[in-house]
């Protein structure tokens, strides 16, 4: 892989909660406009592992991080500030997490006032045209003015993934986004995340390992905090290298 087809270069990341290490030494390559599964069970560091790379993890005191992150060649601790960090790396939360007190059309957009200077005209077009990049426009045309906190949780998701598109990241990190959804809200965000690669990268934690195959490009499997594979989905699936990545994908694990 050459360094002008890599997105994201993390190299020797480690990360810390006070003493004890949650990370150890992860090194992968990223490139831009694909999805990333990251797989393992319960506690291996996975969403320690994305909160780094949006500078999340630092927020709480006594966490540490080591280790390089380069975004575009640009290393996130030493050469951005920690804004122009979350900006070009959005997040979206395993629980959707909408503004309750903020309409439907004022949560798409809440991140662009912050920082913006646009109009609400602009705002209104915005808001309408990342309602329908993430399918929800026509579910929600004549509820704009309705409390985010009104809508279903699928819809509720998909509002925070909007919010988040609205900022136009170059990275969207998903964190068990459907954890707690239904099946057919499930569906729905999984033909958001294929659709997204068009635009930009994408990294998703999912618990389900039938997710990770049907809508990514690239999986990691983490145990333990350490990285333990790293390929081509197909690859990962159909001829794992470490007995550890088969026997979790075959659900032998534990």
């Amino acid at each position: 892989m050459t360094n002008d087809s890599v997105k994201l270069d993390i190299l020797k990341l480690d990360a810390w909660f006070g003493d004890k290490q949650a990370l150890k030494g992860i090194s992968l390559r990223i490139k831009p406009k694909t999805v990333t599964a990251v797989i393992g069970p319960s506690g291996c560091g996975k969403s320690t592992f994305i909160r780094c790379i949006n500078r999340m993890h630092e927020l709480t005191p006594g966490n540490k991080v080591a280790g390089t992150i380069l975004l575009d060649g640009a290393d996130i601790y030493n050469d951005m500030d920690s804004m122009d960090v979350r900006r070009k790396v959005g997040m979206v939360f395993q629980k959707p997490n909408p503004f309750p007190n903020m309409s439907i059309a004022d949560n798409v957009v809440a991140g662009l006032k912050l920082i913006d200077a646009a109009d609400k005209k602009e705002l209104e077009e915005m808001a309408k045209e990342n309602l329908k990049a993430v399918g929800l426009w026509k579910e929600v045309e004549n509820d704009l003015k309705k409390s985010g906190a009104s809508l279903s949780g699928g819809q509720q998701q998909r509002l925070c993934i909007a919010r988040a598109l609205a900022m136009r990241p170059e990275i969207i990190l998903m964190d068990e986004p459907t954890s707690a959804l239904d099946p057919a809200s499930t569906a729905k965000i999984e033909e958001l995340v294929k659709a997204l690669k068009t635009e930009t990268t994408v990294i998703i934690i999912t618990h389900n390992v039938q997710q990770a195959a049907r809508i990514s490009d690239m999986t990691a499997f983490f145990y333990l905090g350490e990285l333990i594979e790293y390929d081509e989905t197909r690859s990962i699936f159909e001829s794992p290298k470490s007995p550890l990545t088969e026997r979790y994908i075959t659900g032998r694990f534990g």
